[in-house]
């Protein structure tokens, strides 16, 4: 049977590092996994696979610039935004309840009946997002003092929320399933974190109404249909104070997608995590409508797929146009927004 030993062995042999920490290695300790199978799991993960193809000088190819264009419906009306909301939440629901950790970050790792030993290295991979906001605020040049208020859309277990209630003065955490919203609030309780205010969303309430200076949301828009996508960015631009900034991310290609409403309504209700694309001139088009402009769009396509040559995800950074305002940390919000 393989051992503790045995693992550390692939990690150094295989992976040509240390691990991340004692509990990652502990991660990977399986009762009763033979050494044969523990050596076919490290030689078959994504991450050996793609030191592979660096070492082989065969890197995948990236999508490439001939593609057509997608056939995708991106709009829709109050009741059908509903409608397609209500699938969307059948299925978070579900899933916060059965593997809420697991549906953040898919890896096995994660699965509940594992969480208790690698809690503390799940929740300790929110404070890479927490970098790349500081990143793309002092690429912006925004300084970080000026943000009062952060909104993060779809917060899951508070997995980033944690990292943003100790760095910012409100934050103000949104998801669609309340068993996520719960967990998260329980966890920064059990930490000792500074508090957040947790914002429950639904089929008749696309965004809270609230203003803030920083909208945030990674690996959470790619789960909801096209319209759905588009009107929480039309809500979230809406939201932004003047001088405000938006930093999220959205798959906005994939081989062969296409989008239609009614279709999809036909189809059952949530049974499983979707993947969904918005096209970039729709994000533009509504950022401009929003009184927002571009200061950077990078490619992050490997955080949805490792498939590079069929689909194509960016993390983009708006700045609402306007001077910030100082403005308290508590007391009465600068206005409502439409939600």
């Amino acid at each position: 049977m393989a051992t503790r030993e045995d693992v550390l062995a692939c990690y150094r042999y295989i992976f040509g590092r240390e691990p991340e920490s004692e509990t990652a290695l502990n991660a990977h300790v399986f009762d009763g996994e033979s050494l044969d199978q523990l050596r076919a799991r490290f030689f078959g993960s994504e991450e050996f696979l793609q030191k592979t193809r660096i070492s082989m000088h065969r890197p995948p190819r990236p999508l490439p610039y001939v593609v057509p264009p997608l056939k995708v419906e991106d709009r829709a009306s109050p009741e059908v935004l509903r409608r397609l909301m209500e699938k969307t939440a059948a299925y978070w629901t579900a899933i916060g309840v059965q593997a809420p950790h697991w549906s953040v970050l898919t890896s096995e790792i994660y699965r509940p009946e594992r969480i208790e030993g690698t809690k503390e290295h799940f929740y300790n991979t929110g404070r890479d997002d927490l970098n790349l906001i500081r990143a793309c605020l002092r690429r912006a040049r925004v300084p970080l003092d000026s943000v009062g208020t952060v909104l993060e859309y779809g917060c899951g277990v508070g997995r980033v929320t944690l990292h943003l209630a100790r760095k910012f003065p409100r934050v103000i955490a949104c998801d669609i399933s309340r068993p996520h919203l719960d967990l998260a609030a329980a966890h920064l309780t059990e930490v000792g974190a500074p508090a957040a205010q947790y914002e429950h969303l639904g089929p008749d309430r696309l965004h809270p109404d609230v203003r803030c200076d920083l909208w945030f949301s990674r690996i959470v828009l790619q789960h909801n249909p096209p319209p759905v996508i588009a009107a929480i960015l039309q809500r979230a631009f809406a939201s932004l104070n003047p001088g405000g900034t938006a930093v999220f991310q959205v798959p906005t290609y994939r081989v062969d997608y296409a989008f239609r409403t009614e279709e999809y309504l036909a189809g059952p209700l949530g049974q499983h995590m979707e993947m969904h694309v918005l096209p970039q001139p729709a994000i533009f088009a509504l950022a401009d409508a929003g009184g927002c402009r571009p200061v950077e769009v990078r490619e992050d396509t490997r955080v949805v797929s490792g498939d590079v040559d069929k689909w194509l995800s960016n993390l983009f950074v708006f700045r609402k146009a306007g001077t910030p305002v100082p403005r308290p940390v508590s007391g009465p919000l600068s206005g409502p927004v439409s939600g």
